[in-house]
């Protein structure tokens, strides 16, 4: 049965934007219609019957404008199928503490929604065209430059969502 949902996400740099694509692809080529959109573009979320949403961790939490589209649509949101994910660069190293801290930053999201299903992926660090306050939280917590996005993790992630999210108790 194809099913509209959104992937809606918050992205400083371009890495969470990107996995976000990623999603919406893998939830394309599962037969449904996808709309992957930035949450600052999102005006009505009515259209769908699932959504998805992202953001990067910053200073521990998701980014303003992504808890912002969880406020906003708050009530729709707890109406339909919802999954949620973080994007952050400690991740590339999953401890316990790591991934406790990272479903931590999601903790004012679950003030608002329940979500069905939370992912939590590594990002990337590019200092190319950082903020100066970025770059120093960065260098503060001796990050090294790279590429920790996992593409296989976040493809099975996106490919369990369908079963997940549309149970027949939603």
């Amino acid at each position: 049965m194809t099913r509209k949902i959104l992937v809606a996400y918050a992205s400083r740099y371009g890495s969470t934007r990107e996995i976000a694509g990623a999603v919406a692809r893998a939830l394309e080529k599962a037969g449904n219609i996808v709309d992957c959109m930035n949450v600052m573009d999102v005006d009505d979320i009515t259209p769908y019957e699932a959504v998805v949403a992202g953001s990067p961790i910053y200073m521990g939490k998701w980014l303003v404008e992504a808890v912002d589209f969880v406020k906003k649509f708050c009530v729709e949101l707890n109406e339909k199928p919802l999954a949620v994910f973080a994007v952050g660069y400690s991740m590339k190293e999953e401890t316990d503490v790591i991934r406790r801290s990272a479903s931590a930053s999601m903790s004012e999201v679950r003030i608002y929604v329940r979500p069905q299903v939370e992912g939590l992926f590594a990002g990337k660090f590019d200092p190319e065209g950082m903020s100066r306050a970025d770059l120093e939280i960065m260098k503060m917590t001796g990050a090294v430059p790279g590429d920790a996005r996992d593409w296989s993790k976040v493809a099975r992630w996106a490919e369990a969502l369908p079963p997940i999210l549309f149970t027949p108790d939603n």
